[in-house]
């Protein structure tokens, strides 16, 4: 079902594909480039913005639309994620820790102690003056004692209680905030998460993932398909008037996968690190390998359509001479100006100015691939 946020910086329509703006920039590419794609929306990383340049002064310069130039929606991480990798980092050595109180962690490019709290953690999103902000989590490593998951999920839930509270008494007109359900591979969990956080009424729920800095892998070390499974279940067990953001998803056909069972929000670092490394996504046909999406739903309405595109590996030597553009469906500045053979070169160096077009090419894939889809459902 397609949904209608209104924010304070314009309206965003869902399905929506908002890419990383991790250190409060796009890799490679500008904000205008980033429009040009077809690009409305982004969400940046709250932890390393307040690391690098810090929140107070995005606040005196007049917020975080204004310092990046950008007058569309911002939606805001909470620092969860980041601060996990750290408490789990092999360099911790028992430095970064989590307490009831938040995560005290250690800025491995300063060396300063500092400690993150559902409150504080709150306070930086508000002086970035983003639209829609999200509450301090907790991801769960799947390694852990069921015991130690349980914990984990029930901290995360009092963590929630708090950031809202803190929320409810700051906030602006218009801001939004969201939860996220954790649980790890643990159905019960889950399902435990998602009741005490709807009880606290958010205007999203989000769907946190296995953590990307873990051992363990949904793709590798559970039963194939688990990850989907997980991400329609937790789907189920939110309100259909609430806003459903699904953290990290991820590649098109997990988009469109989620898509199908009404998931609103998506983000993803895969267009643009991808092209960084020459992985481009291209029109089924363009490239070295199809992928495709199949509706398992008889009542879907994607399921007579065709979802499928292709995976175009530039640096393989089979490009070497390859006049064509990457793909001759596309019509962005990539497409439009270079050859694959060049290109395949400019990456090949790192040349700064190939990860830009092949960023921008990314990006446009991603924003034309969920336009398309949103106007199957419309349908």
């Amino acid at each position: 079902m397609k949904k209608t946020i209104k924010t304070n910086h314009g309206e965003i329509k869902t399905p929506a594909f908002m890419p990383d703006a991790t250190y409060g920039s796009i890799k490679t590419v500008s904000f205008n480039d980033v429009k040009k794609a077809g690009i409305k929306e982004i969400v940046t990383t709250t932890l390393h913005i307040e690391q690098k340049v810090g929140s107070i002064y995005i606040k005196k310069f007049g917020g975080i639309h204004k310092f990046f130039k950008w007058d569309r929606p911002i939606l805001t991480d909470s620092g969860g994620w980041q601060v996990f990798s750290l408490i789990n980092s092999p360099k911790s050595n028992g430095k970064n820790k989590l307490t009831n109180a938040g995560c005290t962690f250690v800025d491995p490019s300063t060396g300063k102690t500092s400690l993150l709290t559902p409150e504080n953690s709150i306070q930086i999103q508000l002086n970035l003056g983003s639209d829609i902000l999200t509450v301090l989590d907790i991801p769960i490593d799947p390694t852990i004692s069921l015991e130690e998951r349980k914990k984990a999920t029930t901290l995360n839930s009092l963590w929630a209680q708090r950031a809202k509270k803190y929320f409810d008494q700051n906030k602006l007109p218009g801001q939004l905030l969201g939860a996220v359900i954790q649980g790890g591979d643990d159905f019960e969990l889950r399902k435990q998460s998602a009741k005490d956080l709807a009880e606290l009424d958010f205007d999203l729920y989000n769907f946190g993932g296995i953590p990307l800095y873990s051992e363990v892998s949904w793709k590798y070390d559970y039963p194939q398909g688990l990850y989907r499974e997980m991400l329609h279940f937790v789907k189920s067990l939110i309100p259909d008037d609430k806003i459903s953001y699904a953290m990290g998803v991820g590649m098109p056909d997990d988009i469109a996968y989620c898509v199908d069972i009404g998931w609103d929000l998506f983000d993803t670092v895969l267009p643009t690190r991808n092209a960084r490394h020459g992985f481009l996504f291209v029109s089924e046909g363009q490239g070295d390998a199809t992928r495709s999406y199949k509706s398992p739903f008889d009542d879907s309405k994607l399921s007579k359509k065709s979802f499928s595109y292709d995976i175009l590996h530039l640096r393989n030597k089979r490009y070497e001479f390859d006049e064509n553009p990457v793909d001759v469906n596309c019509t962005c500045e990539c497409c439009k100006s270079v050859s694959r053979a060049y290109l395949r070169y400019l990456i090949r160096i790192k040349e700064p100015a190939g990860f830009r077009l092949a960023t921008i090419h990314n990006l446009t894939f991603y924003a034309n691939w969920v336009n398309k889809l949103m106007i199957s459902i419309s349908n």
